[in-house]
């Protein structure tokens, strides 16, 4: 919803919508390909035919003024009327439509032509829907005519309707305005540097500008950006904050700072966004009304539920959002999606704005620009926006389709096969050239043409066999293909196409080595972004990979805890690459357990990977069996996570040394203070493994500006490093150590990158000297105390 404006599409669909959720009749339609079929029907409409005709109307009612406005596709003069033509495109027949969604399109209609209507002075309107199957490319038109009494009568209901979400809006929206201009920071002293980030964070708030700030754990980074956020909103600039995360404990870390502002006074509706798998109420999730009684008449009763949420609720937690769910049996993932319309705060992972195929349509697929974007642990974007603009697909997804297709279906079976001997053309190419993998700048188009034609039939024939005892498995293989097509419409030449032959499939994969334009393109959608982590160095190569733009700010806050908590020493004698890797290994020992045993307490030991890992703990367990270890498994359950870190307790009565690998679950966004984690060991520099998607990143920055391997290995690996190190020192008075094992830490290279807070660390060129740096300190925390 926005305050004062809605579309034509928006009003009709909230009021109006009925039935059930079904996954089964999703549009296979990619926005290009909706849009050419568009262009087609209206070019092929003749001369006299006008296209595209926005159209906007100032609406009043009982003194609530609401500005309707939309696009029509297409006005012509037919038989003396002025018609309305709304184009709808789609694999379902016409006749198989839903009563309940053709009812939809025409209220569309109907509401654009009551704004011609008006504009024209027109007393007698047609509204006519054009229908176009694609799969048989059959159009169908339907026409009806309406007196401008009647279009009148029909708007003016939905009116009444609306009005009542409308005046609740506004009466939120003053309530919310009051309480943020008079909110006041939460906590009685600053952390140092908070208050100046917070200062920075409104200043770029209210200049509408992108900031990219990097302050270091513990500054208090959430509160200090959120803060800001909420009295630029109180100030009525906007309607809503984004809160985007990379991970679900940082989402609970922005709910708790909202519960933190509201105990001060803000009064704010947030809602929570859990993924779709997570917070599903059945075993398996099937989005359709014969499977889930949730989505069964999902529509016939989401207003009602929204209306007893948004009166009775403020923070919609996962938990609150379930138990609303439940009371009036509908989708909680549907139901939270539904009431962010009506929320200051959405907290939600960052997909929700930057994926192309899952951001909230809702909001972004129409420019307005009214919310603010804080996207915080921003380092992890860089490679999560890779993977959300890469999209793959194996021959088995095709081979296993055609097993599951009835042979009758032969338009489908015909596909298929050409799709499958486009595969097979590949792997005897393969053969005869000795090659298993290859990439191209160019894109697969003929095979994307095959996909797209097949995506049409399947949709058509989902559609039709309801009943299909394999439908579930042909649906995963049919959005298989749909993120495909879908990512297909922006290769460009950050793009390349590899081609992999496997054991038992081929793999071909639009692989988005550089998607830094499509980010900045998405952060225009907004009125202003706070991009913020604790290892955003160098600042300008994380401005330039999110797509910061040229006018982006940047902002550095020093660490506010005392720089004598933290002991940094640097082994410069052991080598861990992988050719030293066995040489070095008893060395490597011995400095872990130096670290271990110079104080009783917990410890983190980082790797660049389980293979690395597995071969230091198998010897390091050997040598010191009566030390305590927990090793990090390859898959953990949010049950198993929270059991690892619950080992890791206050005032330990024996060490404690856990085991886990750089850029995983343990290495960022958790919290151990006090003495729950007294010393990290990083074990390398962290390099990226070396792997034919990292070479292609590295070849193509080495052509576009000479950086690389910088770009591909080392500043990602440190990255992974700065999080890893950070998780030690979380508050005022904690104290601990951090040991970098690697010698590359003391070569310039690396060196340039070390935090201020690292400037002091400690060069140790063998075992004796390390030793004694440690010892030495431990009994300086120990005489000050």
């Amino acid at each position: 919803m926005h305050r004062g404006k809605i579309s034509v599409r928006n009003l009709v669909e909230f009021v109006l919508r009925q039935g059930s959720i079904d996954q089964r009749r999703t549009s296979s339609h990619t926005a290009q390909e909706g849009a050419r079929l568009h262009r087609k029907l209206q070019k092929e409409a003749g001369e006299d035919y006008q296209a595209e005709v926005f159209l906007k109307t100032q609406y009043e009612i009982e003194n609530e003024k609401i500005q309707i406005e939309g696009r029509a596709d297409g006005i012509f003069l037919f038989d003396n009327c002025w018609t309305i033509d709304e184009i709808k495109t789609s694999a379902v027949d016409f006749d198989a439509l839903e009563p309940g969604q053709k009812e939809l399109f025409f209220a569309q209609g109907m509401v654009y032509a009551y704004l011609y209507a008006t504009q024209e002075n027109l007393d007698q309107m047609s509204v006519q829907l054009t229908y176009f199957q694609t799969t048989e490319e059959q159009i169908t038109k339907e026409v009806r005519s309406f007196s401008i009494a009647e279009l009148n009568r029909f708007l003016k209901d939905l009116m009444k309707e609306y009005q009542r979400w409308l005046v609740f809006q506004d009466d939120w929206r003053r309530v919310r305005n009051t309480s943020l201009v008079q909110l006041t920071f939460p906590y009685e002293q600053f952390r140092k540097g908070q208050r100046e980030l917070a200062i920075v964070a409104y200043k770029t708030l209210k200049n509408q500008k992108n900031l990219f700030a990097e302050a270091p754990t513990g500054t208090g980074k959430t509160i200090s950006t959120l803060f800001p956020a909420l009295k630029t909103l109180g100030e009525d600039s906007g309607d809503r904050i984004f809160y985007l995360t990379a991970k679900t404990i940082t989402r609970s870390v922005a709910e708790d700072a909202l519960v933190a502002l509201t105990k001060q006074g803000a009064q704010v509706k947030s809602v929570t966004l859990t993924a779709k798998d997570k917070i599903c109420f059945l075993d398996e999730r099937r989005c359709n009304p014969d499977d889930c009684p949730f989505a069964n008449g999902y529509y016939d009763r989401i207003n009602v539920a929204l209306w007893d949420l948004l009166h009775h609720e403020s923070l919609m937690t996962r938990e609150v959002i379930e138990e609303y769910g439940r009371k009036h049996q509908v989708c909680p993932f549907e139901l939270s999606l539904d009431v962010s319309l009506f929320c200051d705060l959405i907290i939600a992972d960052y997909n929700y704005l930057f994926d192309p195929i899952v951001y909230l349509r809702r909001f972004f697929e129409e420019e307005s620009g009214d919310s603010y974007f804080l996207v915080d642990e921003a380092h992890n974007l860089v490679s999560r926006s890779r993977e959300m603009y890469s999209a793959s697909i194996s021959d088995q997804t095709f081979v296993q389709l055609q097993g599951l297709l009835p042979k009758q279906k032969r338009k489908i079976q015909t596909i298929l096969a050409k799709i499958i001997s486009e595969f097979d053309l590949l792997k005897n190419f393969s053969e005869k050239e000795g090659w298993i993998f290859k990439h191209q700048q160019a894109p697969a188009e003929t095979l994307t043409n095959l996909i797209f034609q097949l995506s049409e039939w399947l949709q058509e024939y989902l559609a039709e066999q309801l009943e299909d005892a394999n439908k579930e498995q042909m649906l995963q293989s049919y959005f298989e293909c749909l993120r495909f097509l879908k990512i297909s419409e922006f290769y460009d030449d950050s793009y390349e196409t590899t081609i992999e032959i496997g054991r038992y499939e081929i793999t071909i994969k639009q692989f988005c080595i550089d998607p830094s334009a499509f980010l900045e393109e998405t952060l225009q959608k907004g009125k202003s972004s706070l991009l913020f982590s604790a290892s955003l160095s160098p600042i300008d190569y994380y401005q330039q990979r999110l797509g910061g733009g040229e006018e982006s700010l940047a902002y550095r806050v020093g660490s506010p805890f005392p720089p004598e908590n933290q002991g940094v020493f640097v082994a410069n004698y052991i080598q861990t690459t992988y050719q030293k890797r066995a040489d070095s290994l008893p060395q490597l020992i011995e400095a872990i357990q130096l670290m271990v045993t110079s104080k009783k307490g917990n410890y983190f030991v980082f790797f660049s990977s389980y293979h690395y890992l597995d071969l230091v703990y198998e010897a390091f367990t050997e040598q010191n069996p009566t030390i305590r270890t927990i090793v990090q498994d390859t898959k953990m359950s949010e049950v198993e996570r929270e059991a690892f870190l619950a080992t890791f307790v206050e005032n330990p009565v024996e060490t404690l040394v856990g085991f886990c690998v750089l850029g995983g679950i343990f290495s960022e966004g958790i919290d151990l203070k006090g003495d729950r984690l007294i010393g990290v060991a990083i074990v390398g520099v962290g390099l990226p493994q070396v792997n034919h998607e990292q070479e292609m990143i590295k070849e193509y920055f080495a052509v576009k500006n000479q950086q690389g391997f910088e770009y591909a290995y080392q500043l990602p690996g440190m990255n992974k490093v700065l999080q890893a190190s950070g998780r030690v020192i979380r508050d005022m008075t904690d104290q601990g150590i951090v040991l970098l094992l690697d010698t590359r830490f003391n070569t310039s290279r690396y060196r340039k990158l070390f935090p201020e807070h690292w400037r002091h660390a400690r060069i140790c060129y063998q075992p004796q000297q390390l030793q004694g740096s440690i010892e030495e300190f431990w009994q300086k925390k120990k005489d000050e105390s």
